[in-house]
């Protein structure tokens, strides 16, 4: 890749603000490189199939948007090197790096296109207005909203470390650990119910600091053998504004208000559901109560 490759790319990055595919006058007209120059450099991002093209023009693909946030990240000096990919999601592919002072992080590439877009709208307020969004920005936007929770969230709740974001990429903190769901905890020698309460205390924490994760379960828990564990993936996280029952989202239709106590209690009771196959045996509404009000039933 030379400069004036990665000149083209992000000169189809900003035209597809206006353009579904962005007429190649345009491209030309705003690189400022002539013609012939640019027929080829168009090529070549074609070969390593970084742009889409069809008969209207050409358009970013979801590699293109890699390259470029992964360029930005290499020209800052944020990163030495990429590793194997940690896992796949529904909305994003998560990889090992190496951090330009030798430590290693996660780097996570998020992809809303894989999910339903319409869904996912329902519960986040900052895509709930764009009635007309490209599955690049609108995954750009997402990836914003989980860098803001983990900076307002680290290091109070035991969440990984935001370290950098551009575009759809954040880089974060590290945990070798795996997902709860893979874990059988007999076989650690930790404190089962010890756990359970210190997973039930970050939550309570998250929601006095004002959020309710609204997706969390054993899938989205990493824990190593020593009991030390990190709750991920905050896309959706729902942001409580007040203390009313329902979460006003700004923009929105008043049936598209969300119940902060359904979201809270799906988020314990996901909780509960897996650690009653080691005999914990809780009661929902306690714990929802002891979350909000600091009151164990």
């Amino acid at each position: 890749m030379k400069e004036k490759d990665w000149k083209v790319l992000k000169v189809i990055e900003v035209l597809m603000r206006h353009y579904e595919w962005v007429p190649l006058d345009e491209i030309i007209k705003k690189t400022k490189i002539e013609d012939r120059e640019v027929h080829y450099r168009l090529k070549i991002l074609d070969r390593f199939k970084l742009i889409n093209r069809s008969s209207y023009g050409y358009r970013l693909s979801h590699k293109g948007y890699d390259g470029l946030a992964l360029n930005t990240f290499i020209k800052r000096e944020v990163i030495r090197a990429i590793g194997g990919k940690l896992g796949v999601g529904k909305e994003g592919d998560v990889y090992n790096v190496l951090l330009s002072n030798n430590r290693e992080a996660v780097l996570k590439f998020h992809k809303l296109g894989r999910t339903c877009f319409t869904r996912g709208k329902r519960y986040r307020s900052y895509l709930a207005d764009k009635r007309h969004i490209s599955w690049l920005y609108a995954s750009r936007l997402t990836a914003e909203r989980e860098f803001q929770v983990l900076n307002d969230l680290f290091p109070i709740v035991k969440v990984p470390e935001p370290i950098e974001q551009n575009r759809h990429c954040i880089i974060m903190g590290k945990l070798d650990g795996i997902e709860l769901k893979k874990v059988d905890l007999i076989s650690f020698n930790i404190d089962i119910d010890k756990l359970f309460w210190d997973i039930i205390e970050e939550i309570k924490k998250m929601y006095e600091i004002g959020y309710i994760h609204g997706d969390l379960s054993e899938f989205n828990i990493l824990i190593n053998e020593k009991g030390d564990f990190l709750i991920i993936d905050f896309p959706q996280a729902l942001q409580i504004k007040d203390n009313s029952k329902l979460i006003k989202i700004d923009k929105l239709p008043l049936e598209l208000e969300i119940d902060k106590e359904f979201y809270l209690k799906r988020d314990l009771e996901n909780i509960l559901r897996y650690f009653r196959k080691y005999g914990i045996e809780e009661d929902l509404n306690n714990i929802y109560k002891y979350v909000i009000e600091g009151k164990r039933g």
